[in-house]
């Protein structure tokens, strides 16, 4: 899946599951900060991108921290995939 893809998807997902169609998010949009993420949607968040992505979330504390923006989101999913490729 190309990077482009990934951020298309992460995207989409947040301006209609999240924001409902009520906003637009970029790529350095700061998604904790600006309260367009709480604990609920990073959770829901989460559990679209371990399905859509095929990846595992490791459990933690820190995992917020990969959601500040859609930049970091994108990364996080890359780092995600890489570590598996390697590990399966």
């Amino acid at each position: 899946m190309k990077d482009s893809e990934t951020f298309e998807a992460v995207k989409l997902f947040i301006e209609e599951r999240v924001l409902k169609g009520q906003g637009e998010v970029d790529a350095d949009t700061p998604l904790l900060e600006w309260g367009i993420l709480d604990s609920l949607s990073v959770a829901r968040l989460g559990g679209f991108i371990e399905r859509r992505f095929d990846v595992v979330l490791p459990g933690g504390s820190d995992i917020g921290e990969k959601f500040h923006s859609l930049s970091s989101v994108c990364e996080f999913i890359a780092e995600l995939r890489a570590r598996d490729t390697v590990e399966g």
